[in-house]
């Protein structure tokens, strides 16, 4: 730690201009030139004696007090180093090498105010000290204050490769502003055997979403990191969000030839396998995943997403049966088991799903469509309404409850005028407010206000509901009646084309398909970070 502190400090605060290297013959010239002979070889001890001795004889010796103060700070005393230090100031207030490492002491000891104070002083007598200026990046940098710790390492570039952590810190600063390709030349200088940086670096990377420099470095870390598991791991989730898939999976086989045979690997690479058109594979190390680790909820989910994305339905409830088996506490499972049953036709067996889906997570909305759906496709309405319009007057609630409540009051024959469809449309724009982007809450109120002679209402929803799904063609079609109804002939012309061109599936299947892409929404797991 203390050779760390002599190579930032000494070899470049001396405060006076460059000599001669001074060989060992010549020690017995002054005592000065002996310390600084003895100082530049790290034998510190050695260095303080002989500057004792001179400054006996030249008390008010300027570079003899700045050497005696690096020489103690090196040999862990930087309390006393600073005492040498502020002798020098007292005989010259402007001799600012003794001020620099002066503030180096007080921002190595976190006294970061009384650095800052120092530093400023140092500028004004040497206005381009990099090493001052690199300081008080570091301090900025401390504060967050990434513009103003920018500017100060600008001033020293030359300086910060010196240093991993200013490296690092440069980097991140340039991130704050956006300069990718800067960022990651700055980070190709780390040195070759300092893994540990070299990951961090990746992981400032991965987190900036340079998701393939951020592999490369984890890659150059991965041999002589402490983990290297961990650091293959990062480099092949790097790698899948950099698409680089084929890559990946020869990472991935690597990995697992080294004996890295875990689950979270097979889960990961699941995907490349996904991306590339190898289905099979993809189901393969899936499996594998559950078999690693049985009780991880993620493998089985993961692979029924895959099963639901396919359409293998059999093979998805087969998997879900056995994810259910050892964690019947998993909402998420639940869920997913639902849809399958719904998928194939059996309504009864997905309500007993999702109803348990329900009581396992109280707070979430999923639920609670999935269940109204069933119930208005099995003639059910009346029970939709009342536990949907209970669930929709409690905190927390998200658009699908007072969607999927409307469309049960639709079902259940709300007419133009009546209270239930006025609740419906207050439902339905309840629905809009909380998620303006959810297409089928536009589509069935312009539906609504076109039945309720609210032509011109319709027509703003309808339009709404084709732009966030261009491709549901039920919309499109009422949006041509409105149009008509306006009097409007060539743009409800244009909307009947486009309705010939859509070939639109059933309502029924188009629903399920929601439901599909709902469940697979609310599945995936927040953006994955790399690991520290």
């Amino acid at each position: 730690m203390r050779s760390v502190l002599w190579r930032s400090v000494v070899a470049l605060s001396l405060g006076f201009p460059a000599c001669h290297a001074v060989q060992a013959t010549e020690c017995e010239r002054t005592p000065y030139d002996c310390a600084l002979f003895y100082t530049q070889h790290q034998n510190f001890q050695a260095a303080i004696q002989s500057l004792t001795v001179e400054l006996q004889q030249s008390p008010k010796n300027l570079n003899a007090l700045n050497l005696l103060g690096i020489a103690l700070t090196a040999s862990g005393h930087p309390e006393q180093g600073s005492v040498r230090f502020r002798q020098a100031l007292a005989i010259d207030d402007h001799f600012y090498p003794a001020r620099k490492n002066l503030a180096i002491n007080e921002f190595d000891s976190q006294r970061l105010a009384q650095a800052e104070l120092q530093l400023n002083r140092v500028l004004k007598d040497a206005p381009s000290d990099e090493i001052t200026h690199l300081y008080l990046g570091e301090i900025s940098f401390a504060r967050n204050d990434f513009g103003t710790a920018l500017k100060n390492y600008e001033q020293a570039r030359r300086r910060v490769p010196q240093k991993s952590v200013w490296i690092l810190h440069y980097a991140q600063c340039l991130l704050e502003r956006r300069d990718l390709a800067q960022a990651t030349a700055v980070l190709q200088r780390l040195p070759q055997e300092d893994a540990d940086s070299r990951f961090r670096a990746g992981l400032i990377l991965g987190r900036a979403d340079a998701y393939g420099q951020a592999a490369e470095l984890f890659g150059s870390a991965r041999k002589r990191y402490n983990d290297p598991y961990i650091a293959g791991y990062n480099q092949l989730l790097m790698l899948i969000k950099a698409a680089s898939y084929p890559e990946a999976i020869e990472l991935f086989k690597k990995l697992v030839g080294e004996g890295y045979k875990r689950a979270e690997l097979y889960n990961v690479v699941s995907e490349a396998y996904l991306k590339t058109g190898h289905l099979q594979e993809a189901y393969d190390v899936l499996r594998t995943a559950t078999q690693i680790e049985p009780q991880a909820e993620d493998n089985y989910v993961d692979l029924a997403a895959v099963c639901l994305e396919y359409e293998d339905y059999p093979l998805g409830k087969e998997i879900l049966d056995v994810g259910v088996h050892y964690i019947p506490n998993s909402y998420r499972l639940y869920i997913q088991r639902g849809v399958t049953f719904v998928m194939r036709g059996s309504l009864e067996a997905a309500e007993q799903d999702f109803q348990t889906a329900s009581n396992l997570a109280p707070d979430k909305s999923l639920p609670y469509f999935a269940l109204g759906w069933v119930w208005v496709q099995s003639g059910q309405t009346d029970k939709a309404v009342k536990v949907l319009r209970e669930k929709s007057k409690l905190p927390g609630i998200d658009f699908l409850v007072p969607y999927i409540l409307a469309v049960a009051l639709v079902h259940s024959g709300a007419e133009p005028g009546t209270l239930a469809a006025d609740e419906a449309v207050r439902a339905f724009e309840t629905s809009i407010h909380l998620n303006s982007n959810f297409s089928h809450s536009h589509a069935e109120l312009g539906k609504l206000l076109f039945k309720q002679g609210q032509v011109d209402r319709a027509i703003n929803e309808l339009k709404a509901a084709t732009t966030l799904d261009p491709a549901d063609s039920g919309p499109v079609y009422v949006l041509a009646q409105a149009y008509r109804k306006k009097g409007q002939k060539a743009a409800a012309d244009e909307m009947l084309a486009r309705v010939a061109q859509l070939h639109s599936d059933d309502h029924n299947l188009d629903v399920r398909k929601e439901l599909k892409r709902l469940v697979r929404q609310d599945m995936a797991p927040s953006p994955t970070q790399a690991t520290p």
